[in-house]
């Protein structure tokens, strides 16, 4: 009795921590637990599975300007500032100017720099059918090379619903931005 009250509080536990919005990269469509890259979890990027990943992000969304901040490591030090990121575009640092936009996402497709050109497609994202390792009723997935769907080009999944901020914070810590 004992040991079935335990698995549904862990079930529910595990429930509530999936609809915080945790976000998980996997290289391959298996989505090994201990083969991921790295997550997103109430705003830090850990490299890894665990909570005692390497942090490697730090987003903060400020409500008030309509905008995130992607700070290195563990830190929301304005030293540590690395990207902010404004509607669908990615700055560098806290810049304003156009000439300091890195990515553009928009459409299910990140671009390079400010510009929406099909040439300029760094990566699309595309939804995929229930994987082998995903888990039921969490959305998966799949990051392509430029514009291609071929599942030979595919360099990661992402298993949750991940924001723009949480996409490319994903993509740096990983080395794929």
């Amino acid at each position: 009795m004992r040991t079935a009250f335990w698995t549904i509080v862990w079930f529910a536990l595990s429930g509530i921590a999936w609809g915080q919005g945790r976000v998980h990269l996997y290289e391959d469509d298996r989505m090994m637990w201990r083969d991921m890259v790295a997550h997103v979890d109430q705003g830090l990027v850990r490299m890894g599975c665990d909570w005692r990943g390497e942090v490697a992000f730090t987003l903060l969304d400020d409500g008030m300007w309509d905008e995130t901040k992607v700070f290195q490591g563990f830190s929301t030090s304005t030293l540590d500032l690395a990207l902010t990121v404004r509607e669908d575009r990615v700055y560098l640092g806290d810049s304003q100017f156009t000439d300091a936009i890195l990515y553009t996402v928009r459409d299910g497709k990140v671009f390079r720099g400010d510009s929406t050109f099909p040439l300029d497609v760094l990566y699309t994202i595309r939804e995929e059918a229930t994987l082998v390792g995903s888990k039921p009723g969490v959305p998966t997935f799949g990051v392509y090379k430029e514009d291609s769907m071929a599942w030979t080009d595919r360099v990661a999944v992402l298993e949750g619903i991940p924001s723009t901020t949480e996409l490319v914070a994903l993509l740096l810590a990983s080395g794929w931005l």
